[in-house]
């Protein structure tokens, strides 16, 4: 990360604030950092001179296009952006899936030019439910399950030219967005270390914590188990 330029989206939540403390003591020389509310980010502008806030939607082109014009080159870009609506499936909505894909799809094309001249890295902000659903937050795994899938593809066009794609794939981390949830968290501060160590050791799929580590173990020797037991979330509530 040293001297390069970042943009980090979600810079004001939990773990996106986090990313941008941790990498500054990386020596970048440029962090972009995005919200949808500009006032949330001013805490985070005061964190640095090299820190530049942008406001952007990446539910819209429009918001999306007019942040990114004001951006030159691009080395690094973390799509830490991210909701959880807690919806069930056919609650109705598909605002997990328009914010979790469909935004970071829109801004990753947005900047794939900026990337491409760089041979710049992106680091997709997942979930270990990715890869196996929990049915009480259907629509967040859902929407998660496709990113995963849009980041294996893009690592591949990636590929073409120099570039790097890593996805990190954790499990409850200890942000508002699991308040109320039993499960045992991780704080922020360990996600983005253990995200920094392993893109050093150029590991592309990443799983920064205890949780995330026993759901891969667990799917690699007994799946159908697992499956059962998330399944009875239904059952819970």
């Amino acid at each position: 990360m040293k001297n390069k330029v970042i943009l980090i989206t979600g810079a004001n939540g939990g773990l996106g604030s986090v990313f941008v403390k941790k990498l500054l003591e990386l020596e970048p020389s440029k962090i972009y950092c995005t919200a949808r509310d500009i006032k949330s980010l001013e805490n985070i502008k005061e964190m640095s001179n090299i820190i530049e806030i942008l406001q952007m939607d990446i539910t819209s082109k429009n918001s999306i296009n007019e942040a990114i014009s004001k951006i030159d080159t691009l080395d690094v870009l973390i799509n830490n952006a991210g909701v959880n609506s807690n919806k069930k499936l056919f609650d109705e909505s598909f605002y997990d899936l328009d914010v979790n894909l469909k935004g970071t799809v829109n801004l990753t094309q947005a900047l794939f030019e900026k990337l491409k001249e760089s041979k710049g890295t992106v680091v997709n902000v997942t979930s270990v439910l990715a890869l196996v659903n929990l049915p009480i937050l259907s629509s967040y795994c859902v929407s998660k399950s496709a990113l995963h899938s849009f980041t294996q593809a893009l690592r591949a066009e990636f590929g073409l030219f120099g570039g790097e794609v890593y996805e990190v794939l954790p499990g409850p981390i200890d942000t508002k967005m699991t308040e109320g949830s039993p499960l045992e968290k991780t704080q922020p501060e360990d996600i983005v270390d253990a995200v920094v160590s392993e893109i050093k050791k150029k590991e592309f799929e990443i799983f920064p914590d205890k949780f995330s580590q026993m759901v891969k173990k667990r799917l690699s020797e007994n799946p159908d188990e697992l499956i059962k037991e998330f399944a009875m979330s239904l059952q819970y509530n």
